[in-house]
């Protein structure tokens, strides 16, 4: 992702660290990409942005904060991390001078307000809101209904409607019947991405893993991040893409501490 490269070098410095001094988070090369030629993966710029205290808006473009893409994807790691406050501070800023064009976007971008309004701001008649507006965008998405109806239930619970919060308890189960557990998802998805790179269909590869990825991180979940990661960067015939991907899948094996699956990463890195 697109970065502020000069401004993590130029708080990096002030602070007098060196490129070793920041090894636990990136190595030299990466924190180099970052800082001239403002590329790198956006969960380690988060992390150097967290370490420097530089403020999040700051470590990006106003190019990158006017995409809905990007910003859906800064929300989604944030909201992972539980950085409420700031998803608020982004939304609030910089979401009205998105020109949107995608509806289910719009809808992840207003469930993730209806959450951080809900725990951050404790506002549930706003998030009520927020949450049934994400309804609406997300009416075919079954994970995403489940998660609605769960936070609506949560904020009737909050404000003592004890009848009305049981009802949106239950549909929320009856929901959550027919689906999956949690922890099964990623490998679910990760099994059909697979078997779709067999036949050597790689934009379904590419949708899965997507769609694999999005869900998890919607959901806090990293366990089978690594993988999806992994199996969406073979998929990519560009080495650059590859090599990006990778770095990701390596990110979430370390955070998951799946040792055995992070050489299998780093062999292939050596190959990019």
């Amino acid at each position: 992702m697109r970065a502020n490269g000069s401004i993590i070098r130029q708080q990096r410095e002030a602070q007098q660290l060196t490129y070793e001094d920041l090894k636990f988070i990136c190595s030299s090369d990466d924190l180099m990409m970052i800082e001239q030629k403002n590329e790198g993966i956006l969960e380690i710029i988060l992390d150097l942005c967290q370490r420097l205290e530089v403020p999040y808006h700051k470590a990006f473009s106003k190019a990158t904060l006017s995409s809905e893409v990007f910003m859906l994807h800064i929300i989604r790691c944030l909201h992972l991390r539980q950085e409420f406050s700031a998803i608020l501070f982004l939304l609030d800023t910089f979401g009205n001078r998105i020109n949107y064009e995608n509806t289910r976007i719009v809808g992840h971008l207003f469930y993730f307000r209806a959450y951080a309004t809900l725990f951050y701001r404790q506002d549930t008649q706003k998030a009520v809101h927020y949450f049934q507006r994400a309804s609406t965008f997300l009416n075919e998405e079954k994970r995403y209904e489940l998660l609605v109806l769960k936070g609506l239930a949560t904020c009737y619970q909050a404000n003592q409607e004890k009848k009305r919060a049981r009802i949106f308890f239950e549909r929320a189960e009856q929901v959550e019947e027919n689906m999956m557990h949690p922890k099964e998802l990623g490998l679910s998805y990760c099994q059909a991405a697979r078997f779709f790179a067999q036949k050597g269909q790689y934009q379904q590869v590419n949708d899965l893993c997507d769609e694999g990825i999005q869900t998890l991180l919607e959901i806090n979940i990293t366990e089978g991040l690594e993988e999806l990661f992994f199996e969406k960067a073979i998929a990519q015939s560009e080495p650059a893409q590859q090599l990006e991907l990778l770095k990701q899948a390596n990110y979430y094996a370390a955070i998951n501490q799946n040792n055995h699956f992070e050489k299998q990463i780093n062999d292939r890195l050596i190959h990019v």
